[in-house]
Formats: structure tokens, sequence, C-alpha cells
């Protein structure tokens, strides 16, 4: 869905076929890297993406008994979003698709295949 948001962003002609009749289904994850923020910022899109439901982490843990030790601090990513965000992908796919279907060249074809 992000290339075909891309591709239509850059004036190409793009089909994205999706074989279920929405989104709503099981993924394998719902997290959304600060790398894909920024990308999203860099394309103006992302303080908008962040008006859906999310919760965000700024750093991960491990937990081994009482020992903690720190595995990842987002926070001091210089970027605009230091952070994971965790959001259902199928409001992700959503919001990509949406935002695709504004250029002319966009199309996405359900095939709702059973």
């Amino acid at each position: 869905m992000m290339l075909g948001f891309l591709l239509a962003r850059a004036g190409i002609r793009v089909v994205v076929l999706e074989k279920h009749k929405d989104f709503l289904r099981d993924f394998r994850g719902d997290t959304v890297h600060p790398s894909t923020l920024e990308l999203m910022h860099e394309l103006g899109v992302l303080d908008e993406f962040l008006t859906l439901p999310h919760h965000k982490t700024y750093r991960l843990n491990a937990i081994s008994g009482e020992y903690r030790p720190a595995m990842a601090d987002f926070s001091k990513l210089k970027v605009k979003a230091p952070y994971i965000a965790f959001i259902p992908q199928w409001d992700f796919l959503n919001f990509l698709a949406d935002k695709a279907s504004a250029y002319a060249g966009f199309t996405l074809i359900v095939l709702y295949i059973y």
C-alpha cells in the first residue's frame, strides 16, 4: 500500500490488488517504526496519521528476573517521531489507501477471495 501511495503521488498510474474485502484481519505486527514515521513526516501526512488512536513506546527493555536492561532507546533519535507507534495495521493500511485515493492514478481493486 505504501508503494502504491508513493507511485500515485509521483504521478505514476498504479493498481493495488487486495484479496480480502477489507484490512480487518490479524497481521504479524502492529508497529510503525521511527524510520517509517519519518518518511510519513517527509510526505506531509504524519500529523494526520498520529490523530488515529495509537500508543507510543520510546524505549524497549528486556526482562530477566529483576534485571531490566535497556534494549533500545528511540528517544535519542533525531527524527520527528522518536518512538514506535503501536497502531493496528488495518488502520495504517486504511490510512495509506485513503491518502493514495486522493491521486487520480491510484486504483485499489478488492478481489474478495474466500
